[in-house]
C-alpha cells in the first residue's frame, strides 16, 4: 500500500524492549495490552503516548491520522515526532490510503495491507460510537524485524495496532465527556450570575473568575431571541445554538449561553456589543430570509453597561425589558440598546400595552387613527419636530421642504390632535404618544 518517497525509511527498529525481560508467549502481550490501557488512568496521556508506546515496544513506525489523512500523532524508535510524522504523510500522500481508510472504516476492524517489498502496515480505526474519527496505523518491515521473543509473531501488530486504536477511542471520548461537563459547569455558572443566584458579591466574583470574566473591562449582556420560533424551517433549538458559534466566533472572550428561547453572551466593551450582536445576526439570516442586510429572524437586545460580577444580572435584566419593549412596538429583528430606550423604559412598567396605545390613540386623536397617506405624512412631520428639539428649520432640512410647509403641517396637526403644541403638557403628552407608538426613532 505504502509508497515512500526516495531516500525515506522507518529506522530500523530497537533491539530489545521493556517487554523483552517477560517470558515468551501470551504473556508479552498481555503486558503490552496492559501498558496501553493504563494510559487510560494517566490525566496527562494522549494519542502521542500511544503512538509512542507502540512504537517503543514494537520497534515499528505508529501514527494517528485523521479522517482526512492528517497525521495526529507519530513515533519511531529513535527519531523525532516531526520525522515520524514526515515518514507518515510521505505514506498519506499514496492514491491506495483513501481507500483503505475507507475500508478499515466500514469493516469496523483493523486490516493488513502489503507494502513495497518486505514492508507491511495494519490500519486500525478508532471506533467512538457510530464515528471513526481518526485510524492508528502501524509499519515495519518483516525482514528487518528485531522484536523480543515475548512479543514474537505475525499476528502481533495486528493485535496491538487494534487494541491501541481502542485506547485511542477511549481517550477521545474521556476529552469528549469531560469537555462537555466543563461546558455544563461553565453554562451553569453564566447561568448563575444572570439570575443573581451568587449569594453575595465574592461567590459571584468566584463564578466570575471560573468562566473567565476579565474583571478589568467594561461589559454588556447581549440577548439574541428567535422572532418565529418555526421560521425559515429552522426551529429555535439550532438558531440558538447557531447563535451562540456566531457569538463566540465576533467575541471570543464573551461569555455565552443558551437559556430557553434565547442565546445570552456578556461581551466586553472593547468588542462592541452592538456590532457582535448585530454580526451574528446576519450570520443566522443568511440562507434564511432573501435579503441578509434587510431582515434578520432574530432580535438582538443589549443591556447597559456593567463593570463587576454582581452587576452582569442587572445588564441582563435590561437585556430582557428591551427585548419585550423591540416587539412591543413592532421593532424586531434589528439591534436595540437598553441605553436608546427613553421614556420607554418607564412605559416597561404598564402591564397591558394595549392600555399604553389606547393612550397615545387618546392623545394624538386623528393623527393617530386615521392612516391616510396625508395624515401619516402630519404624523411623521410632529415627530421629527420633537426629535429636533422643536426647530423648524431643522425639520425643513431633514425633510427637504420649505419651513412654511413645516409650519403649515403642524398647524394642520394641532387642528386633528386638538394639541396645543405652545403647553407643555401637550407637548410631553404628544412625545410620550409617539414614543409609544414607535413614530420617534432612536
Amino acid at each position: 500500500m505504502t509508497a515512500r518517497e526516495a531516500g525515506a525509511t522507518v529506522p530500523r527498529p530497537r533491539a530489545g524492549s521493556a517487554a523483552g525481560t517477560d517470558p515468551a508467549g501470551p504473556r508479552g502481550l498481555v503486558a503490552l495490552y496492559r501498558r496501553l490501557s493504563g494510559l487510560v488512568a494517566a490525566a496527562s496521556a494522549d494519542t502521542q503516548a500511544v503512538a509512542s508506546v507502540v512504537a517503543g515496544e514494537l520497534g515499528v513506525l505508529a501514527a494517528v491520522v485523521g479522517p482526512r489523512r492528517e497525521v495526529l500523532a507519530a513515533a519511531a524508535p529513535g527519531v523525532g515526532v516531526a520525522e515520524a510524522s514526515a515518514l507518515v504523510r510521505a505514506d498519506a500522500r499514496s492514491g491506495v490510503w483513501p481507500r483503505v481508510l475507507d475500508t478499515a472504516a466500514a469493516a469496523g476492524r483493523a486490516l493488513r495491507v502489503p507494502g513495497p517489498g518486505t514492508r507491511v502496515q495494519v490500519v486500525a480505526p478508532v471506533l467512538l460510537g457510530r464515528e471513526v474519527p481518526a485510524f492508528l496505523v502501524a509499519e515495519e518491515d518483516t525482514a528487518a524485524r528485531d522484536r523480543p521473543e515475548a512479543l514474537a509473531g505475525d499476528d502481533v501488530l495486528l493485535l496491538v495496532a487494534e487494541h491501541a486504536a481502542t485506547v485511542v477511542g477511549v481517550l477521545a471520548g474521556r476529552d469528549r465527556v469531560l469537555a462537555t461537563a466543563a461546558g455544563q459547569v461553565r453554562g451553569d455558572l453564566v447561568s448563575g450570575l444572570l439570575l443573581d443566584r451568587a449569594r453575595d458579591a465574592d461567590q459571584a466574583a468566584q463564578w466570575a473568575e471560573h468562566v473567565g470574566f476579565d474583571h478589568g473591562v467594561a461589559h454588556r449582556v447581549v440577548v439574541v431571541s428567535p422572532d418565529d420560533d418555526d421560521a425559515y424551517g429552522a426551529g429555535p433549538a439550532s438558531l440558538l445554538g447557531e447563535a451562540e458559534e456566531h457569538l463566540g466566533a465576533a467575541a471570543p472572550a464573551a461569555l455565552t449561553v443558551v437559556r430557553d428561547t434565547e442565546t445570552v453572551a456578556v461581551v466586553p466593551e472593547p468588542a462592541d456589543p452592538v456590532a457582535v450582536g448585530a454580526a451574528c445576526a446576519r450570520r443566522l439570516a443568511r440562507g434564511r430570509v432573501p435579503d441578509p442586510d434587510a431582515y434578520w429572524p432574530v432580535t438582538v437586545a443589549v443591556g447597559g453597561t456593567l463593570q463587576a460580577p454582581e452587576e452582569i444580572a442587572r445588564s441582563y435584566d435590561q437585556a430582557r425589558r428591551t427585548l419585550l419593549a423591540a416587539r412591543r412596538l413592532g421593532r424586531g429583528g434589528r439591534v436595540v440598546r437598553f441605553d436608546d430606550l427613553g421614556v420607554h423604559r418607564l412605559l416597561l412598567q404598564i402591564p397591558d400595552p394595549e392600555a399604553a396605545r389606547a393612550f397615545a390613540r387618546e392623545v394624538l386623536g386623528r393623527l393617530a387613527t386615521d392612516r391616510s397617506e396625508r395624515t401619516t405624512e402630519l404624523l411623521r412631520t410632529l415627530a421629527r419636530y420633537f426629535r429636533e428639539d422643536g426647530s423648524p428649520q431643522r425639520v425643513a432640512r431633514a425633510l427637504n421642504v420649505h419651513p412654511n410647509t413645516v409650519g403649515y403641517r403642524l398647524r394642520r396637526a394641532e387642528e386633528l390632535s386638538g394639541l396645543h403644541l405652545d403647553s407643555y403638557r401637550d407637548r410631553l403628552a404628544a412625545q410620550v404618544a409617539l414614543e409609544i407608538l414607535g413614530e420617534i426613532e432612536a
